[in-house]
Order: structure tokens, then C-alpha cells, then sequence
């Protein structure tokens, strides 16, 4: 079954989409045996390739090239300037995009908005491939082989059809969720019983609910994977704890998000380990400098992704590192709100009702207060208006059950840890 999946129907997914999974897969799979040594030479070609690239082609770094006297061939990665999400969006996303694409070469992707704020960039068939094969290739570290049946919990339906005949061909149980009550948790655990699925892949914050309901009603669901694959938001140890106690396997999480190589553990649990054929990873402290051991920034390279490409891209996600290996993910904290029903509205909720509906808008907050009235913080452009003030109050109203208030305000508040939280409970 693996080698019909990986060998034949693989690469005719490949040719249906135009993309080269198979083809990225097969030399990730070859690059498990690689050195350190041919790593690192590996790392420098790509980066090499990528120096030249945006100095001929990407607008920002054409002219930073120009203004600094800088060689691309003599530079090397820490002189570049780190750049962040609010950098590209106050210089506009066509000064990071490469002009040497058309407009059919490229694919517009967004952000999930885990922080509100979701986030539109450029990407091309192939650095989606080798972001796909570098994803594949880790799941095959803890057992994982294409043609394995396997459920993805997702929030919302699957919107083309050829990503449905995917789920089909690939094996893939997909599970929308909207909220979660007790009705939509027993729903999955009885599908997840009926299915029986080797392995399941969600955000930690509803595989942690239907792992309570789960323990909650011991003895009524019964099937157990073989592993769970969480990502998409920070995995506390009190989530970990009850879902591996309540499906009794193990757990296994990874880390990544826009420009980012894919971090994951294994089945060792001996730390993340970050796909360095797809990318390079700094941890850096307040002043930029690398951290070896306690907590830093991610600052991430991607080789791959040419039509926009992250070069020393400050994702503000902390890590903790030891002996410069990072053993901890603190950032992309995933909030749920609970309302007096017990529906559960996840951020991921709020992530896509704005970004289909509101292009007007760039940055959100949800405020629960103490008496369960719901306040909206929204960053929003000109186009913004009076009515959708309203749509927004009428259709949460109808969902939450409670009075509805929207603030239009020009930034949102950071924490401590230089995230944003997209849900905040008043204490």
C-alpha cells in the first residue's frame, strides 16, 4: 500500500496539481542520511541561490543591496536585516515579492491568524512541495506511510473539490468542526471509533476537549491511534497529559508557520528538531544575539519560497533552547472561549469569518468581560464601515448569545512575550 501511494499515486497527484512532492520527498528521504558536513554545505548553496535571487529580483532587498555597497556572493546571513510581519505589511507585499514571477507563477497564502492578525504572502508550487515532502517526511519519523488511514479535525469544510478527492485518494478522514458542545465532541469520538484511524492530526486546543470528554466517559469510545500529531498552536503539558491519557498513545508536536522550516519532535521526545534542508533557524535575544540556552526568538530562512521570500524573518514566537536544541515552544498561544452554553468557539473561528469576509480588516481581538458581554478590538482601513459594524455585532450575536460591542482601534496590545492574544478573559 505505501509504495502504490508513494510511488504511483503520489506522483499523479503531483501531475494533476502541477506540484513535485514525490520529487522533494524522495531527496528529503536521501537527506536523512546526510552529514552534518553536507548539510551545511547544502544550507550555504541554497543560500547562495537565495542572496543572488533577491538582489536581482525582490524590490526591498534590490535596493538595500544598492544603499549598503553589499555583494551578494561575499555576504553572509546575519548581515541581511531582520525583518517582521509589521515590516512587510507597512512596506506592502509586492516589495517583498519577486518580480520575476507572473501572476500565475505564484499562489496568494495567508497566515491561520492563531495571533488575529492574519497574514497574506506569496508562494510557488514548488516551495509548497518541498514544504509538504519536509511535513511527510517528518510524520514518517513516528511510523507514518502514505496510504496509512489517517483523521485530520479541522475547523470548517473543505472548500475545493480536489482537495476532497485528495482526502479520498490520500486516505484522509477530514472532520470539520465550527463549535465544540458536548453534541459535536460525542460526534467525533463516535467517528473516530467508527473510522478507526491509525493516526490523528488537530490543534491541541480541540484534541485537549475531546480528550476531557473523552475521560469523562471512560469506557464509551474505545479506538486508539497510534500516534496523535498536534500543530498550529502552543501544546501545554497539562493538554498533552489528558490526550495521551485519554486515547493512550503518544503525542507528537510540531512547530512551524509562514517562512518557517518544520520543527517536530519524535517519538524520542528528545527535543524539536528543526528540517534544515528547508530552512535555518536563528534563537535570538532582545538585542539579536544568538541564545545557546534559556529563551529566544524565532528568526527563520526559508531557501525555497523565491516569489516571497522570508529572509531572517522575526516570527516573535519564543522558544526555549538548550545547548543551542529547543526542548520547549512558548509562543502561539491558541485561546478558546467558552460561553455560559458550553460552546467553544476556538481563535481559528474568528481567523476565518474575518479573513473571507472583511478585507478591510487586519487585525482583531476578541475581550471576553466578567457579565459574558463580548467586545471586538479591530484594526481596520478606510474601507471599514458603519454596516459592518453591524453584520459583525448581528452575527456573533446570534452564535454567543450576549450583547456584542466593536472598538475600532489603531494596534492591538502585545503581552510580555511580544505575541498578541486573540482571546482575553477579563479576570
Amino acid at each position: 500500500m505505501a509504495f502504490l501511494h508513494e510511488h504511483i499515486i503520489l506522483p499523479l497527484s503531483d501531475l494533476l496539481r502541477g506540484e513535485q512532492v514525490h520529487k522533494y520527498l524522495h531527496l528529503l528521504r536521501k537527506a536523512e542520511y546526510w552529514t552534518q558536513k553536507e548539510l551545511d554545505a547544502f544550507q550555504q548553496e541554497r543560500l547562495q541561490l537565495l542572496f543572488n535571487h533577491i538582489a536581482a529580483n525582490v524590490p526591498f532587498y534590490r535596493e538595500w543591496f544598492a544603499d549598503t555597497k553589499l555583494i551578494p556572493d561575499e555576504i553572509k546571513l546575519q548581515q541581511l536585516p531582520i525583518v517582521s510581519k509589521s515590516i512587510m505589511r507597512q512596506e506592502g507585499i509586492e516589495r517583498f515579492a519577486s518580480d520575476c514571477y507572473s501572476k500565475k507563477e505564484r499562489i496568494l497564502s495567508r497566515s491561520s491568524g492563531s495571533t488575529g492578525e492574519p497574514f497574506s504572502f506569496y508562494e510557488t508550487k514548488v516551495s509548497y512541495s518541498v514544504n509538504m515532502a519536509a511535513k511527510l517526511r517528518t510524520w514518517y519519523q513516528a511510523g507514518y506511510h502514505l496510504g496509512d488511514w489517517y483523521m485530520k479535525i479541522a475547523n470548517g469544510k473543505r472548500p475545493q473539490v480536489l482537495k476532497q478527492l485528495q482526502d479520498i485518494v490520500n486516505h484522509c478522514v477530514y472532520i470539520p468542526f465550527y463549535s465544540l458542545d458536548d453534541s459535536a465532541l460525542h460526534e467525533i469520538l463516535a467517528t473516530i471509533d467508527k473510522k478507526r484511524p491509525k493516526y490523528i492530526r488537530s490543534y491541541p486546543a480541540p484534541l485537549h476537549l475531546l480528550a476531557k470528554y473523552r475521560n469523562d466517559h471512560k469506557g464509551q469510545y474505545i479506538h486508539r491511534p497510534k500516534h496523535i500529531f498536534t500543530t498550529g498552536s502552543t501544546l501545554p503539558d497539562t493538554y498533552r497529559n489528558e490526550i495521551e491519557q485519554a486515547f493512550e498513545c503518544d503525542v507528537i508536536d510540531s512547530y512551524s508557520c509562514e517562512g518557517t522550516p518544520n520543527t517536530y519532535e519524535t517519538s524520542a521526545h528528545d527535543g524539536y528538531h528543526v528540517t534544515g534542508y528547508y530552512g535555518f533557524i536563528e534563537i535570538l535575544d532582545s538585542n539579536n544575539q544568538p541564545v545557546t540556552n534559556g529563551v529566544g526568538r524565532v528568526v527563520s530562512t526559508d531557501f525555497w519560497n523565491m516569489a516571497h521570500p522570508f529572509i531572517r524573518y522575526d516570527t516573535q514566537d519564543l522558544v526555549e533552547v538548550r545547548d543551542g536544541k529547543i526542548t520547549r515552544i512558548m509562543g502561539r498561544e491558541c485561546e478558546t472561549l467558552i460561553e455560559v452554553d458550553g460552546t467553544l468557539i476556538t481563535v481559528h473561528n474568528f481567523t476565518h469569518y474575518f479573513a473571507d469576509h472583511f478585507p478591510s480588516i487586519s487585525g482583531w481581538q476578541v475581550v471576553k468581560h466578567r457579565n459574558n458581554d463580548i467586545t471586538f478590538r479591530i484594526v481596520a482601513d478606510a474601507r471599514f464601515s458603519d454596516n459592518e459594524i453591524l453584520t459583525i455585532k448581528d452575527h456573533w450575536h446570534r452564535i454567543l448569545g450576549t450583547n456584542i460591542n466593536v472598538v475600532l482601534v489603531e494596534q492591538l496590545p502585545l503581552m510580555n512575550n511580544n505575541k498578541r492574544l486573540s482571546i482575553v478573559e477579563e479576570q
